[in-house]
């Protein structure tokens, strides 16, 4: 490239033209829609029993509504719940389905979460509060 820029230097040629190609390339991910909707169980009345032993509780549905064949990862995290006194316990949310990482046919599939609540036998009653997550995660 130097000899050339030379070369017309030294023959007297003062305009130079050049030509410039682009070529771009566009790639698209088609993602399916979603929606989900919720029955949760926010009223929850819970018995202390012996120490030691959790409390299982029911804590509602979820429905997922996606396209056919599109397979979904369910991950729920631990609460920790407190009174205004500064008693507490936690809570262990679980998704009770075998097809939660399955991609239903249907597109349509209803998830139940149940909990394990974590009492001391010398739990105070009272009105406790907290939250917990659910993250769908799709392939």
């Amino acid at each position: 490239m130097f000899v050339v820029v030379l070369t017309l230097a030294s023959a007297g040629v003062r305009t130079c033209n050049g030509q410039t190609v682009v070529i771009g390339h566009i790639s698209a991910e088609v993602i399916e829609s979603v929606s989900a909707s919720s029955q949760a169980v926010t009223n929850l009345a819970l018995n202390t029993n012996s120490a030691g032993t959790p409390s299982t509780v029911n804590l509602g549905a979820l429905t997922v509504n996606s396209g056919s064949n599109v397979a979904v990862n369910v991950v729920v995290n631990s609460a920790s719940l407190s009174d205004s006194q500064g008693n507490g316990f936690t809570l262990d949310p679980s998704v009770n389905n075998t097809l939660a990482s399955v991609a239903p046919s249907s597109g349509s599939q209803k998830l139940q979460l149940n909990g394990t609540a974590n009492l001391a036998s010398d739990q105070a009653s009272g009105l406790y509060q907290g939250s917990y997550s659910v993250v769908l995660a799709y392939n």
